[in-house]
């Protein structure tokens, strides 16, 4: 038996598959339904709730999501009845340096879809074939200049014959940047990462070289805490100017402030400046990545919550020593003091640049920060992103559609007829509390639910396999 079928009084545009507008096509049969999920609904670009909610899934793709009056499904696909529980698209966090050993924690943690914004070709090809790991994006090697941080033993040239093990190139002249990007694009990657050193010939150069082969461009130029005002060249404004799609960490805009004149550091920032920088990102097309709650835990550290994010009690043992190490960098008084800067530009910026429709996207930049979980840090992320001021709708935004838009992926972070059916089901109301993403029901990936003590199990098998060969590699 059909139930809740309102076909009949849908518009054309509603109907998927249907042959509205074809009059001589005989209309497609929508696949049967393998499941029904039944809950409260989040429209990830609505921004709202729908009580009365159903996801209906057929393979791995949503067949029909809405009212449930709107969908309609036979009674023997199987029905999960989630109550009160709210149905969220899978998250995406958009800027991870993964590794094999914690990418699976990502997909309990409802964390469906990963950007890693730096890692070898090699490393990438172990984490996708690593049973549990999120759908993966990626830039590959890193592109910087001749001076930089990301090769402290001199310059790294590109190697054709060792691509796949480069975790940074080397560019030092416009030639290089289109013979490496050239090179990288036939390797398949799917976004090309740029660096703060790299000067503005060669960093325009690689941004027009990427455009060619249809590649977005992240770029990472430095904040007041790192390089951002002593060896970057390239500014935010230039960047955008340049087409790059995402500034991350807010990357550049200091030194776009201190170059309009203004003091990044100062207890108060000029209005003026803030709203012109504004106003020329709000004119290009890039985006923003601020890993906000990487920011936060430099320069407060340890105030995010983690102690009720999924998996906290598996993976906090293993990062202890990272942590420990990142925290000895905290405590010089200079550092607090950049990064205290970092915070309030950002806090000053974020707001305007949302309200400027400028897009923001949600990233962790795991592991770069201390207390940050491998992971469920993305729900850290979207903590940060609420106490810098965005609302928990923006926030959830942020890590859904938003992002999805990003990456240019209409099928992800949204649950709607054609999107891949991933499905974060979650306890309370996150838009009440952002908090609330961490009370996992359960998750759906592709349309296949995901077994969460299996898969917590795998984790925890996986950090104790990485923990023996360290200690075996110490010993040695």
């Amino acid at each position: 038996m059909i139930r809740r079928s309102v076909l009949l009084a849908l518009p054309c545009a509603a109907l998927l598959l249907s042959a509205c507008g074809h009059d001589s096509a005989a209309p497609a049969v929508e696949p049967p339904a393998d499941a029904v999920l039944l809950g409260r609904l989040f429209d990830a670009r609505a921004g709202t709730v729908l009580e009365q909610g159903v996801v209906v899934i057929a393979g791995a793709r949503v067949r029909c999501a809405g009212a449930r009056h709107t969908c309609a499904w036979d009674d023997t696909a199987a029905q999960h009845d989630y109550g009160d529980a709210l149905l969220l698209p899978g998250l995406i966090d958009l800027h991870v340096h993964a590794r094999p050993h914690f990418i699976g924690a990502f997909v309990p943690s409802g964390v469906t879809t990963i950007r890693d914004a730096g890692n070898t070709l090699d490393m990438l090809a172990d984490l996708r074939a690593t049973p549990g790991a999120p759908r993966l994006f990626a830039t590959g090697p890193l592109l910087d200049g001749a001076v930089s941080v990301l090769t402290p033993d001199g310059p790294a040239p590109f190697d054709a014959a060792a691509l796949g093990t480069q975790p940074a190139i080397t560019l030092t002249s416009p030639d290089d940047a289109a013979t490496v990007v050239d090179a990288l694009a036939a390797a398949g990657v799917d976004w090309i990462k740029l660096y703060e050193q790299l000067p503005p010939a060669v960093f325009d150069a690689a941004t027009q070289a990427a455009a060619r082969h249809g590649l977005p461009v992240m770029a990472d130029l430095g904040t007041v805490l790192t390089r951002g005002l002593s060896g970057a060249h390239v500014d935010a404004l230039q960047a955008a100017t340049a087409g790059v799609g995402t500034l991350e960490h807010l990357g550049g805009a200091a030194l776009a402030y201190q170059r309009l004149g203004g003091d990044p550091a100062a207890d108060t920032l000029d209005p003026v400046l803030l709203d012109r920088i504004v106003a020329e990102l709000a004119q290009s097309v890039v985006a923003l990545v601020p890993t906000t709650a990487n920011g936060i835990q430099f320069a407060t550290p340890d105030s995010l919550t983690r102690d009720d994010l999924p998996g906290a009690d598996r993976l906090a043992v293993d990062v202890a020593e990272h942590w420990s190490a990142l925290s000895g960098i905290l405590a010089e008084p200079r550092v607090q003091a950049r990064a205290r800067a970092d915070q309030a530009l950002m806090a000053a910026l974020l707001p305007r640049l949302l309200a400027a429709g400028v897009r923001v996207g949600a990233g962790s930049d795991l592991p770069a920060a201390p207390y940050m979980l491998p992971g469920p840090a993305l729900h850290q992320e979207l903590e940060a992103l609420v106490r810098m001021g965005l609302t928990p709708v923006q926030a959830l935004q942020a890590a859904t559609h938003v992002a999805a838009d990003i990456l240019g992926r209409s099928d992800l972070g949204r649950l709607e007829a054609g999107a891949r059916a991933d499905v974060l089901v979650v306890s309370g109301d996150p838009l009440a509390d952002i908090r609330a993403t961490r009370t996992i029901q359960a998750v759906w990936a592709d349309g296949a639910q995901v077994d969460l003590p299996q898969a917590w199990a795998s984790v925890e098998a996986a950090l104790r396999l990485a923990r023996e060969a360290h200690a075996a590699d110490a010993e040695g």
